[in-house]
């Protein structure tokens, strides 16, 4: 067994990850945008606030203007779907 830990794991470095990153930062985009319109769809004064935030900091309704205007239906619906956030109640 090597003692110099030059072989061991703590030497090994994990490179950067643009895929990951990607993946990352769209994950963090979806959940946003879904938590934001299921906050709106409590009710509650405040939620409703903060889901209108959220939407606001993720520019979902000026990425469905966008996406409509550019002919891409398919996106813009699938951006109204993922805004709508989840029924509660």
């Amino acid at each position: 067994m090597c003692q110099c830990a030059c072989c061991g794991y703590e030497n090994k470095r994990r490179g950067f990850r643009p895929l990951a990153l990607l993946f990352n930062v769209a994950l963090l985009y979806l959940a946003l945008v879904v938590g934001g319109g299921t906050l709106i769809n409590t009710g509650h004064p405040v939620a409703v606030e903060a889901g209108r935030l959220l939407q606001t900091v993720t520019f979902v309704e000026p990425s469905i203007a966008w996406a409509h205007a550019s002919g891409l239906d398919a996106v813009a619906g699938g951006l109204r779907l993922l805004s709508a956030g989840f029924p509660v109640g």
